[in-house]
């Protein structure tokens, strides 16, 4: 990683403060909706558990609490994100489906995880971790708060294999989407630090290797649309 890209991740929570109100829009609208299909695949690899108690870190405005909770066996989700304006946001969509009592959001570090040990069943993150500051450090904090046969599930974006969706994808992600996506939000660089955080993702096998480190077991990827993104598994023994 270079530091100053590092430096950023420091902060990323004030840029995602600064687009929150077109986020939801152009994560949909850029995606062109797979990002909808990608988290419903989530639910497909849930723990096998009656009850899950979740916790979901870069929250963002919630998309993937809603989608844990279709799950009748996904009793209850706390969500944070370091982000008060994406958060406020996502309170917002939470109350407005009637699911304040189940899904609770709020302000937090995914690195350092403001909860007690051996909590959770369940935990996820949804395009979120690249823009942590030490993601070695979080995967050991959510091995510490999940319980024993608990799940870590991960989805971020990856480089695909095949050359030509490959070429396809850097020009997508290197020009395209900044380009629109700094329009739309108005924001001089927001899209332009998302493309340099996915390309200095350790993405793949590397990634794996970092859940290794943290303890988790029964590890597996799943490369998602040509490989755009990966679904990355991992259990508590």
């Amino acid at each position: 990683m270079n530091n100053e890209l590092g430096e950023r991740k420091k902060e990323s929570y004030k840029i995602f403060d600064e687009i929150a109100g077109t986020y939801d829009l152009l994560n949909h609208t850029l995606s062109f909706g797979i990002d909808i299909y990608w988290r419903n695949k989530m639910l497909k690899h849930l723990p096998n558990k009656d009850s899950i108690n979740a916790l979901d870190l870069a929250t963002g405005t919630g998309d993937v609490p809603l989608t844990l909770i279709k799950d009748p066996r996904v009793k209850k989700i706390t969500g944070i994100d370091l982000s008060k304006g994406m958060v406020d946001l996502g309170i917002i969509k939470v109350k407005k489906k009637g699911l304040d009592k189940k899904i609770n959001l709020m302000i937090g570090d995914g690195v350092t995880i403001p909860t007690g040990d051996n909590a959770f069943d369940l935990t996820t993150i949804s395009f979120g971790i690249r823009n942590f500051s030490d993601p070695q450090k979080s995967l050991f904090d959510i091995h510490r708060v999940l319980k024993k046969d608990g799940r870590l599930m991960i989805m971020e974006f990856s480089i695909p294999e095949n050359f030509l969706v490959r070429q396809v994808y850097f020009f997508y992600f290197r020009h395209l989407l900044p380009f629109v996506g700094n329009i739309i939000s108005k924001h001089k660089d927001a899209y332009t630090y998302l493309n340099k955080s996915v390309e200095d993702f350790p993405y793949g096998e590397n990634f794996l290797k970092l859940m290794n480190n943290a303890g988790f077991e029964n590890l597996k990827m799943i490369p998602l649309t040509f490989g755009i993104a990966t679904l990355y598994i991992g259990d508590k023994k």
